[in-house]
Protein backbone atom coordinates (compact mmCIF):
# COMPACT_ATOMS: atom_id res chain seq x y z
CA UNK A 1 0.00 0.00 0.00
CA UNK A 2 1.29 3.36 -0.93
CA UNK A 3 0.77 6.51 1.11
CA UNK A 4 0.74 9.97 -0.26
CA UNK A 5 2.80 12.29 1.96
CA UNK A 6 0.40 15.09 1.27
CA UNK A 7 -2.44 12.93 2.57
CA UNK A 8 -0.70 12.11 5.86
CA UNK A 9 0.06 15.80 6.65
CA UNK A 10 -3.21 17.13 5.47
CA UNK A 11 -4.98 19.15 8.13
CA UNK A 12 -1.98 19.15 10.54
CA UNK A 13 -1.02 22.66 11.74
CA UNK A 14 2.65 23.56 12.39
CA UNK A 15 3.55 24.14 16.05
CA UNK A 16 2.96 27.67 17.25
CA UNK A 17 6.03 29.85 17.86
CA UNK A 18 6.58 31.12 21.41
CA UNK A 19 5.49 34.70 21.89
CA UNK A 20 8.27 37.25 21.53
CA UNK A 21 9.44 38.76 24.83
CA UNK A 22 8.34 42.30 25.53
CA UNK A 23 10.90 44.96 24.62
CA UNK A 24 13.32 45.93 27.37
CA UNK A 25 12.68 49.30 28.93
CA UNK A 26 14.98 52.04 27.75
CA UNK A 27 17.80 52.80 30.18
CA UNK A 28 17.20 55.92 32.22
CA UNK A 29 18.96 58.99 30.92
CA UNK A 30 22.17 59.92 32.72
CA UNK A 31 21.62 62.42 35.51
CA UNK A 32 22.01 66.00 34.50
CA UNK A 33 25.21 67.71 35.57
CA UNK A 34 24.65 70.90 37.55
CA UNK A 35 27.49 73.36 38.06
CA UNK A 36 27.52 74.90 41.52
CA UNK A 37 30.14 77.57 41.91
CA UNK A 38 31.52 78.68 45.27
CA UNK A 39 30.85 82.24 46.35
CA UNK A 40 32.70 84.19 49.02
CA UNK A 41 30.58 87.08 50.31
CA UNK A 42 32.93 88.58 52.90
CA UNK A 43 34.57 91.98 52.52
CA UNK A 44 37.76 93.51 53.87
CA UNK A 45 36.09 96.37 55.74
CA UNK A 46 33.86 94.03 57.71
CA UNK A 47 36.63 91.54 58.48
CA UNK A 48 39.06 94.30 59.52
CA UNK A 49 37.06 94.91 62.70
CA UNK A 50 37.18 91.21 63.64
CA UNK A 51 40.88 90.96 62.82
CA UNK A 52 41.84 94.10 64.75
CA UNK A 53 39.97 93.07 67.91
CA UNK A 54 41.51 89.60 67.68
CA UNK A 55 45.00 91.12 67.36
CA UNK A 56 44.61 93.49 70.29
CA UNK A 57 43.12 90.90 72.65
CA UNK A 58 45.72 88.29 71.67
CA UNK A 59 48.53 90.73 72.51
CA UNK A 60 46.93 91.82 75.80
CA UNK A 61 46.40 88.20 76.91
CA UNK A 62 49.90 87.06 75.82
CA UNK A 63 48.44 84.81 73.15
CA UNK A 64 45.73 83.14 75.24
CA UNK A 65 42.94 84.81 73.25
CA UNK A 66 44.45 83.51 69.99
CA UNK A 67 42.27 80.38 70.29
CA UNK A 68 39.13 82.53 70.34
CA UNK A 69 40.58 84.63 67.53
CA UNK A 70 41.10 81.47 65.47
CA UNK A 71 37.46 80.42 65.96
CA UNK A 72 36.10 83.88 65.11
CA UNK A 73 38.22 84.06 61.96
CA UNK A 74 37.29 80.56 60.80
CA UNK A 75 33.60 81.14 61.45
CA UNK A 76 33.71 84.36 59.43
CA UNK A 77 35.37 82.72 56.42
CA UNK A 78 33.28 79.53 56.65
CA UNK A 79 30.04 81.46 57.05
CA UNK A 80 30.80 83.69 54.07
CA UNK A 81 31.73 80.77 51.81
CA UNK A 82 28.57 79.52 50.10
CA UNK A 83 28.10 76.45 47.91
CA UNK A 84 24.79 75.96 46.10
CA UNK A 85 23.39 78.81 48.15
CA UNK A 86 24.25 77.30 51.54
CA UNK A 87 27.11 78.49 53.79
CA UNK A 88 29.66 76.27 55.48
CA UNK A 89 29.87 76.10 59.27
CA UNK A 90 32.84 75.96 61.64
CA UNK A 91 31.76 74.29 64.90
CA UNK A 92 34.96 74.01 66.95
CA UNK A 93 35.14 75.53 70.43
CA UNK A 94 38.06 77.75 71.53
CA UNK A 95 38.93 75.63 74.59
CA UNK A 96 39.83 72.60 72.45
CA UNK A 97 42.13 74.76 70.33
CA UNK A 98 43.63 76.44 73.40
CA UNK A 99 44.66 73.09 74.91
CA UNK A 100 46.59 72.14 71.79
CA UNK A 101 48.22 75.55 71.56
CA UNK A 102 49.33 75.50 75.19
CA UNK A 103 51.13 72.22 74.54
CA UNK A 104 52.73 73.69 71.41
CA UNK A 105 53.80 76.83 73.30
CA UNK A 106 55.34 74.70 76.07
CA UNK A 107 57.33 72.62 73.56
CA UNK A 108 58.50 75.77 71.74
CA UNK A 109 59.63 77.37 75.01
CA UNK A 110 61.55 74.27 76.06
CA UNK A 111 63.22 74.06 72.63
CA UNK A 112 64.18 77.70 72.77
CA UNK A 113 65.62 77.50 76.28
CA UNK A 114 67.58 74.30 75.65
CA UNK A 115 69.00 75.73 72.43
CA UNK A 116 69.94 79.00 74.12
CA UNK A 117 71.72 77.27 77.01
CA UNK A 118 73.14 74.59 74.69
CA UNK A 119 71.51 71.72 76.56
CA UNK A 120 71.81 69.44 73.58
CA UNK A 121 71.13 66.32 75.67
CA UNK A 122 67.55 67.62 75.92
CA UNK A 123 67.29 69.66 72.72
CA UNK A 124 68.23 66.93 70.22
CA UNK A 125 65.94 64.17 71.60
CA UNK A 126 63.08 66.67 71.82
CA UNK A 127 63.58 67.77 68.20
CA UNK A 128 63.64 64.14 67.09
CA UNK A 129 60.47 63.46 69.07
CA UNK A 130 58.67 66.39 67.43
CA UNK A 131 59.73 65.19 63.98
CA UNK A 132 58.59 61.65 64.81
CA UNK A 133 55.17 62.96 65.87
CA UNK A 134 54.56 65.08 62.76
CA UNK A 135 52.53 62.44 60.84
CA UNK A 136 50.41 61.84 63.95
CA UNK A 137 49.85 65.60 64.25
CA UNK A 138 48.81 65.79 60.58
CA UNK A 139 46.29 62.98 61.07
CA UNK A 140 44.87 64.61 64.21
CA UNK A 141 44.64 67.99 62.47
CA UNK A 142 42.74 66.54 59.51
CA UNK A 143 40.43 64.67 61.86
CA UNK A 144 39.78 67.76 64.01
CA UNK A 145 39.12 70.08 61.08
CA UNK A 146 36.76 67.64 59.39
CA UNK A 147 34.86 66.90 62.60
CA UNK A 148 34.09 70.56 63.20
CA UNK A 149 33.25 71.47 59.59
CA UNK A 150 29.70 71.20 58.28
CA UNK A 151 27.51 72.10 55.31
CA UNK A 152 23.71 72.08 55.32
CA UNK A 153 23.69 70.55 58.77
CA UNK A 154 25.92 67.58 57.85
CA UNK A 155 29.37 67.25 59.37
CA UNK A 156 32.45 66.00 57.58
CA UNK A 157 34.52 63.15 59.01
CA UNK A 158 38.09 61.96 58.58
CA UNK A 159 38.58 58.24 59.21
CA UNK A 160 42.05 57.32 57.93
CA UNK A 161 44.39 56.00 60.61
CA UNK A 162 47.75 57.01 61.99
CA UNK A 163 49.62 54.14 60.29
CA UNK A 164 48.64 55.46 56.85
CA UNK A 165 49.74 58.94 57.95
CA UNK A 166 53.23 57.63 58.75
CA UNK A 167 53.39 55.80 55.43
CA UNK A 168 52.45 58.90 53.43
CA UNK A 169 54.09 61.67 55.45
CA UNK A 170 57.25 59.98 56.70
CA UNK A 171 58.27 56.81 54.87
CA UNK A 172 57.35 57.90 51.34
CA UNK A 173 59.03 61.33 51.79
CA UNK A 174 62.17 59.52 52.98
CA UNK A 175 62.15 57.56 49.71
CA UNK A 176 61.71 60.83 47.84
CA UNK A 177 64.74 62.29 49.64
CA UNK A 178 66.86 59.21 48.92
CA UNK A 179 66.06 59.48 45.20
CA UNK A 180 67.03 63.19 45.16
CA UNK A 181 63.34 64.14 45.10
CA UNK A 182 62.71 62.40 41.77
CA UNK A 183 59.81 60.59 43.45
CA UNK A 184 58.29 63.82 44.78
CA UNK A 185 55.25 63.70 42.44
CA UNK A 186 54.59 60.10 43.49
CA UNK A 187 54.83 61.12 47.15
CA UNK A 188 52.50 64.09 46.67
CA UNK A 189 49.92 62.05 44.77
CA UNK A 190 49.73 59.49 47.58
CA UNK A 191 49.45 62.25 50.16
CA UNK A 192 46.51 63.68 48.22
CA UNK A 193 45.00 60.19 48.05
CA UNK A 194 45.28 59.90 51.84
CA UNK A 195 43.72 63.32 52.43
CA UNK A 196 40.83 62.90 49.98
CA UNK A 197 39.80 59.29 50.55
CA UNK A 198 40.01 59.69 54.29
CA UNK A 199 37.10 62.14 54.31
CA UNK A 200 33.40 61.27 54.56
CA UNK A 201 30.30 63.39 54.11
CA UNK A 202 26.62 62.55 54.22
CA UNK A 203 27.20 58.79 54.33
CA UNK A 204 29.42 58.95 51.26
CA UNK A 205 33.14 58.45 50.89
CA UNK A 206 35.37 60.76 48.90
CA UNK A 207 37.26 58.99 46.13
CA UNK A 208 40.52 59.82 44.39
CA UNK A 209 41.71 58.65 40.97
CA UNK A 210 45.09 60.28 40.51
CA UNK A 211 47.21 60.04 37.38
CA UNK A 212 50.93 59.94 38.19
CA UNK A 213 51.88 61.19 34.73
CA UNK A 214 49.93 64.40 35.27
CA UNK A 215 51.67 64.90 38.62
CA UNK A 216 55.04 64.75 36.90
CA UNK A 217 54.17 67.46 34.34
CA UNK A 218 54.29 70.48 36.70
CA UNK A 219 57.21 68.91 38.58
CA UNK A 220 59.31 68.68 35.42
CA UNK A 221 58.27 72.18 34.35
CA UNK A 222 59.37 73.61 37.71
CA UNK A 223 62.68 71.72 37.51
CA UNK A 224 63.34 73.08 34.01
CA UNK A 225 62.40 76.64 34.97
CA UNK A 226 64.49 76.42 38.14
CA UNK A 227 67.58 75.34 36.24
CA UNK A 228 67.05 78.05 33.62
CA UNK A 229 66.67 80.75 36.29
CA UNK A 230 69.72 79.50 38.18
CA UNK A 231 71.99 79.53 35.13
CA UNK A 232 70.62 82.92 34.07
CA UNK A 233 71.39 84.26 37.54
CA UNK A 234 74.96 82.92 37.45
CA UNK A 235 75.55 84.30 33.97
CA UNK A 236 74.11 87.68 34.92
CA UNK A 237 76.24 87.99 38.05
CA UNK A 238 79.40 87.02 36.20
CA UNK A 239 78.62 89.41 33.34
CA UNK A 240 77.80 92.31 35.61
CA UNK A 241 80.87 91.67 37.78
CA UNK A 242 83.08 91.62 34.70
CA UNK A 243 81.53 94.85 33.42
CA UNK A 244 81.95 96.54 36.79
CA UNK A 245 85.60 95.41 37.02
CA UNK A 246 86.29 96.66 33.53
CA UNK A 247 84.66 100.01 34.24
CA UNK A 248 86.54 100.38 37.51
CA UNK A 249 89.82 99.49 35.82
CA UNK A 250 89.34 102.17 33.17
CA UNK A 251 88.41 104.96 35.58
CA UNK A 252 90.48 103.86 38.54
CA UNK A 253 87.48 104.25 40.82
CA UNK A 254 85.10 101.91 42.57
CA UNK A 255 81.89 101.06 40.68
CA UNK A 256 79.20 103.68 41.18
CA UNK A 257 75.90 103.15 42.96
CA UNK A 258 74.04 102.97 39.66
CA UNK A 259 76.29 100.14 38.51
CA UNK A 260 75.65 98.24 41.75
CA UNK A 261 71.91 98.76 41.37
CA UNK A 262 72.12 97.52 37.79
CA UNK A 263 73.72 94.34 39.15
CA UNK A 264 71.46 93.79 42.14
CA UNK A 265 68.03 94.45 40.60
CA UNK A 266 68.14 91.77 37.87
CA UNK A 267 69.56 89.24 40.34
CA UNK A 268 66.80 90.09 42.83
CA UNK A 269 64.17 89.67 40.10
CA UNK A 270 65.54 86.25 39.18
CA UNK A 271 65.67 85.28 42.85
CA UNK A 272 61.99 86.23 43.26
CA UNK A 273 61.21 84.14 40.17
CA UNK A 274 62.99 81.23 41.84
CA UNK A 275 60.89 81.69 44.98
CA UNK A 276 57.72 81.67 42.84
CA UNK A 277 58.35 78.10 41.66
CA UNK A 278 57.02 76.44 44.86
CA UNK A 279 53.85 78.53 44.51
CA UNK A 280 53.50 77.38 40.90
CA UNK A 281 53.94 73.74 41.91
CA UNK A 282 51.55 73.95 44.87
CA UNK A 283 48.88 75.65 42.75
CA UNK A 284 49.05 73.05 40.01
CA UNK A 285 48.97 70.23 42.55
CA UNK A 286 45.93 71.76 44.25
CA UNK A 287 44.10 71.70 40.91
CA UNK A 288 45.09 68.07 40.35
CA UNK A 289 43.94 66.98 43.81
CA UNK A 290 40.45 68.44 43.38
CA UNK A 291 40.06 67.48 39.73
CA UNK A 292 40.82 63.84 40.56
CA UNK A 293 38.47 63.81 43.57
CA UNK A 294 34.81 62.79 43.61
CA UNK A 295 32.02 62.27 46.13
CA UNK A 296 29.11 59.96 45.42
CA UNK A 297 29.12 60.64 41.69
CA UNK A 298 29.72 64.35 42.18
CA UNK A 299 32.98 65.77 40.91
CA UNK A 300 34.98 68.92 41.51
CA UNK A 301 36.72 71.41 39.26
CA UNK A 302 39.59 73.63 40.38
CA UNK A 303 40.95 76.11 37.84
CA UNK A 304 43.48 78.14 39.81
CA UNK A 305 46.08 79.78 37.59
CA UNK A 306 49.63 79.78 38.90
CA UNK A 307 50.49 83.22 37.52
CA UNK A 308 47.42 84.71 39.21
CA UNK A 309 48.25 83.12 42.57
CA UNK A 310 51.88 84.23 42.32
CA UNK A 311 50.79 87.80 41.58
CA UNK A 312 48.28 87.77 44.46
CA UNK A 313 50.91 86.51 46.91
CA UNK A 314 53.47 89.06 45.71
CA UNK A 315 51.13 92.06 45.68
CA UNK A 316 49.60 91.01 49.02
CA UNK A 317 53.07 90.84 50.55
CA UNK A 318 54.03 94.27 49.23
CA UNK A 319 50.75 95.78 50.47
CA UNK A 320 51.16 94.24 53.94
CA UNK A 321 54.75 95.48 54.29
CA UNK A 322 54.01 99.05 53.20
CA UNK A 323 50.85 99.22 55.34
CA UNK A 324 52.73 97.93 58.40
CA UNK A 325 50.41 94.93 58.52
CA UNK A 326 47.11 96.81 58.40
CA UNK A 327 46.18 95.33 55.01
CA UNK A 328 46.34 91.72 56.25
CA UNK A 329 42.51 91.46 56.31
CA UNK A 330 42.28 92.82 52.76
CA UNK A 331 44.89 90.29 51.60
CA UNK A 332 43.08 87.37 53.25
CA UNK A 333 39.69 88.34 51.78
CA UNK A 334 41.22 88.91 48.35
CA UNK A 335 42.77 85.44 48.30
CA UNK A 336 39.55 83.81 49.54
CA UNK A 337 37.52 85.50 46.80
CA UNK A 338 39.93 84.34 44.12
CA UNK A 339 39.94 80.73 45.34
CA UNK A 340 36.14 80.69 45.50
CA UNK A 341 35.79 81.97 41.92
CA UNK A 342 37.91 79.11 40.62
CA UNK A 343 36.20 76.20 42.37
CA UNK A 344 33.10 74.39 41.09
CA UNK A 345 31.05 71.42 42.25
CA UNK A 346 29.84 69.32 39.30
CA UNK A 347 26.75 67.72 40.87
CA UNK A 348 25.41 64.61 39.16
CA UNK A 349 21.65 64.83 39.61
CA UNK A 350 19.75 66.31 42.51
CA UNK A 351 22.01 67.65 45.21
CA UNK A 352 19.18 67.78 47.76
CA UNK A 353 18.68 64.00 47.51
CA UNK A 354 22.39 63.48 48.08
CA UNK A 355 22.64 65.54 51.23
CA UNK A 356 19.57 63.80 52.71
CA UNK A 357 21.65 60.62 53.19
CA UNK A 358 23.03 60.41 56.72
Amino acid sequence: MQYDLDDTTAGVQPPALPPSPPPLPAPPPPPEIHRHGVEFTGNAKEFFGIWFVNLVLSVLTLGIYSAWAKVRTERYFYGNTRLAGAPFEYLAQPIAILKGRLVAYAVAIVLGLTAHFQLFAVYIPLILLVLALLPWLIQRTLRFRARYSAWRGLRFRFVEGVYEAYVNFMFRPILGFITLYLLSPWVRMHQHDYQVTGHRFGGKRFKFAGDLGQYYVPFLISIGLGMAIYFAMVALVMGMAFAAASLGGETGEDPSTSVMVAIILPVAALYLALLALPVFLRTRYTNLMWNFASLGGHRFESTLRARDVIWIYFSNGVAIVFSLGLLVPWAMVRLAKYRARHFVLLASGDLDAFIAER
